[in-house]
């Protein structure tokens, strides 16, 4: 198949039976995110985990759910769920720079913060 027909189908069509019930369940819970590879989720719904973790996945690529990572853990919920997960953990999704933030954060917590400019100016050699 080629690309230009594969690209064209991506999007379009119904969702199969597995997505829709999973979609649907993760709507009617806007207070609740799940963790990846919930097996609590995957039991209420009686699916297998792997095939709950995939759906998850896929429907979060498809922009049908959202998800956030919250101590090294990913979380599945509907979009309003992730909305709130992040209004109340002082995340936004306009903010690209978020991450890398804390990121820097943890990093000098662990390092201090470190004066490049002066860095530089003790490795500077005699030759300059």
């Amino acid at each position: 198949m080629k690309v230009s027909q594969l690209s064209r189908r991506e999007g379009q069509g119904p969702i199969s039976a597995l997505k829709a019930k999973v979609l649907r369940f993760l709507e009617e819970h806007p207070e609740e995110v799940f963790p990846y590879r919930d097996q609590q989720l995957a039991r209420s719904l009686g699916v297998k985990v792997s095939a709950l973790s995939f759906t998850l996945w896929d429907l979060h690529r498809q922009g049908l759910i959202d998800k956030q990572q919250v101590d090294g853990r990913v979380y599945f919920g509907s979009r309003q769920a992730i909305k709130e997960l992040r209004s109340r953990l002082g995340l936004t999704k306009e903010d690209p720079f978020e991450r890398a933030r804390v990121n820097r954060d943890r990093i000098w917590a662990r390092t201090g913060n470190i004066d490049v400019l002066e860095l530089l100016e003790a490795v500077r050699g005699p030759w300059e």
